[in-house]
């Protein structure tokens, strides 16, 4: 794995070396979709959910496990991915979750906010609001039919397994915690944003007569936005464009992964669980929204 890490990131200085100007232009497209797509919905989300959470609210202090399960997949649902994982994560942190618990749902309640799907993919990529709800709605019912099941088999909830830390100043602390996951998020963004631009164009110069279809898994592979985005303009009105973006959303792309890997390592979460998920994410997906 090391090796592996040590060739790829040497192959990436060499390319950034060669190519410069697409790696500024790559890191240009990565803090513009920082700052004006996800910053402006996501830091007043995650503030307020970090406020909530430390707060001594009744919405997360049960021993239902019903309810609390459910509402921590709603918490996640609302803020999508990777908000979800840090709400996750600081459950876990405050000890509402224990490290088992916290494990299925970081692999379970995982979905792209419902802005995201609806306005994003179904009016700009469809150009179908419905087609978008239906996505979403088939991401929810796969996830839940999950949630349910481990519900059902999961342990019952004890006193003194959700043993809540005290806060003396829940807004102090979820302020320090957002600018923290927010400056995960950016970092991941930009970096993997530019290693697309520098992969897409490099493919393309090497491989010029290379199918559309794997240009977009190319662009895909690192960041979901810009794969999606690519897959409109170039498979407008293809019959497999539905497949194709479901296939990128269940996938989600590797910045996505590394933030959420990030914050679950943070909180000493395990993974295997989430990555076996996310296969299971694209072998159903696709299929039921393609049907």
């Amino acid at each position: 794995m090391h090796r592996l890490i040590t060739i790829g990131s040497w192959a990436l200085i060499i390319l950034l070396f060669l190519q410069p100007g697409i790696a500024h232009k790559g890191a240009v497209e990565g803090m513009r979709i920082f700052t004006t797509a996800l910053l402006p919905y996501l830091l007043p989300y995650l503030v307020i959910t970090q406020l909530f959470i430390r707060s001594q609210n009744s919405f997360l202090i049960t021993t239902n496990k019903f309810k609390l399960y459910f509402n921590v997949y709603l918490l996640s649902a609302i803020g999508g991915f990777p908000s979800g994982a840090a709400v996750i994560a600081s459950l876990k942190d405050l000890g509402t979750l224990n490290k088992n618990n916290a494990s299925w749902l970081l692999a379970i309640c995982h979905a792209p906010s419902p802005m995201f799907v609806i306005g994003f993919v179904g009016i700009e990529i469809f150009h179908a609001e419905i087609a978008g709800i239906k996505l979403l709605l088939i991401i929810h019912a796969v996830n839940l039919v999950f949630l349910l099941v481990f519900i059902i088999l999961s342990p019952p909830i004890h006193e003194n397994m959700h043993v809540q830390k005290s806060s003396d100043s829940p807004f102090q602390e979820s302020i320090k915690e957002t600018y923290q996951i927010l400056l995960l998020i950016g970092t991941t963004v930009i970096f993997f944003t530019t290693v697309s631009f520098i992969v897409f164009e490099t493919v393309k110069e090497v491989l010029p007569n290379i199918s559309p279809i794997l240009l977009v898994f190319v662009a895909s592979l690192f960041e979901m936005t810009g794969g999606i985005s690519l897959a409109g303009e170039m498979l407008s009105g293809s019959m497999f464009l539905p497949f194709i973006v479901a296939s990128i959303i269940a996938f989600s792309g590797i910045s996505i992964h590394m933030q959420i890997i990030v914050l679950a390592q943070k909180a000493n979460i395990p993974i295997r669980k989430y990555i076996l998920f996310r296969f299971l994410h694209m072998l159903i997906i696709p299929i039921l929204f393609f049907l």
